[in-house]
């Protein structure tokens, strides 16, 4: 490709992610609107959420939580639960 936009990745690997994923964000700076365009869903209630799609996922679901989004650097501890 001639030319590679700066930061590029990040938006790629969002992509990825949600061609697969459901990604819902609990914010008050953007709208419901504002979301729904990036394609991603709003909840108010974090804990009701989880809890939601925990069930929904049945029970060898996995959960990915990222409360610094990309700033958090997810790793493996050994233990499963």
């Amino acid at each position: 490709r001639p030319v590679t936009v700066p930061d590029q990745w990040q938006v790629q690997i969002q992509a990825r992610i949600q061609a697969d994923c459901r990604v819902v964000m609990h914010t008050s700076y953007l709208s419901d609107a504002e979301l729904a365009t990036a394609h991603l869903a709003q909840t108010a209630d974090v804990s009701a959420t989880v809890a939601e799609a925990l069930a929904a996922a049945g029970p060898d679901a996995r959960l990915c939580v990222l409360p610094e989004g990309p700033q958090t650097i997810p790793y493996v501890d050994g233990t499963r639960r």
